[in-house]
């Protein structure tokens, strides 16, 4: 390799082993900033391995919420912290992803509104998780993130399974249905 100044001359071949070009397409409905919760599906490009799940939320425990296609880029993020799919995965680019959402509520600034959304969203999340359970096939996906909740009161079960409605128990079972 030669050197131009402090600019390294790179032949025409060695650039375009840096070079590629990719798409993908973002809806406008994926930008909002509402409450939501997720199941991103991993499809390894080796048929032989397992597709990884992950089920999630947009929306944690602190202030704030994004939107669903920002908690995409986290997932991908070299940050630990958010990068549970790069975590779990390593070699992201060895898989192909799908990502299916539902939106439940509008995301409120108000504490005492912001407080509620996030538990029913929480719950959303934990009743979207143990659905996944009983339905995914476990001959052909994995669920890297099963929820357990062994530690948890009967008063308390009961208190939260009150927080989502039947309708939305229905809209979880479809957005499992599409994902699996």
């Amino acid at each position: 390799m030669r050197w131009a100044g402090s600019i390294p001359a790179f032949s025409t071949i060695q650039i375009l082993k840096f070079m590629e070009l990719g798409h993908f397409k973002i809806t406008g409905h994926s930008t909002k900033r509402n409450w939501a919760v997720y199941i991103f599906v991993a499809t390894p490009k080796n048929e032989k391995e397992l597709k990884k799940v992950y089920v999630g939320k947009v929306g944690d425990n602190r202030e704030g919420c994004n939107p669903v296609i920002s908690r995409v880029g986290n997932h991908f993020s070299h940050n630990a912290i958010h990068s549970q799919i790069r975590n779990n995965l390593g070699e992201t680019e060895n898989y192909d992803y799908d990502y299916h959402y539902c939106q439940f509520d509008k995301y409120e600034t108000k504490e005492s509104l912001w407080k509620v959304g996030r538990e029913k969203t929480n719950e959303l999340e934990r009743e979207l998780n143990r659905i996944v359970q009983k339905k995914i096939n476990k001959n052909t996906s994995e669920l890297i993130n099963p929820y357990g909740g062994n530690h948890i009161s009967k008063a308390e079960k009961k208190r939260r399974s009150e927080l989502i409605t039947e309708q939305e128990k229905t809209m979880l079972e479809k957005l499992c249905a599409k994902a699996l």
